[in-house]
C-alpha cells in the first residue's frame, strides 16, 4: 500500500496519507478540501546491509539461492 504525498490547494498544506487503491476518497488532513495535487515523491535512497532484502534491520535474512544453498565460489 503506498504512501502518496499531496498538496492542498485550499490552504496551502503538504501532508502524506497511505492511499489503499485508486477509488479512495483522499482529503486534506488540514482543511478537509478535496483540491488536492498529488506530488512526485522521491525515493529515500541509501546504503544497506547486503544480508537483507530490503538492506536494513529487522528485515529477515536474505533468501538462499534455489531450494537449498548457493554454489560454493572458488
Amino acid at each position: 500500500m503506498p504512501i502518496y504525498e499531496f498538496h492542498c490547494r485550499a490552504c496551502d498544506s503538504h501532508f502524506e496519507t497511505l492511499v489503499r487503491n485508486s477509488s479512495e476518497a483522499v482529503s486534506c488532513k488540514q482543511c478537509g478540501s478535496d483540491n488536492l495535487q498529488k506530488l512526485i515523491s522521491a525515493h529515500a535512497v541509501g546504503s544497506g546491509a547486503a544480508d537483507t532484502p530490503c538492506g536494513a534491520a529487522p528485515c529477515s535474512p536474505a533468501p538462499v539461492c534455489g531450494a537449498g544453498a548457493c554454489p560454493a565460489r572458488h
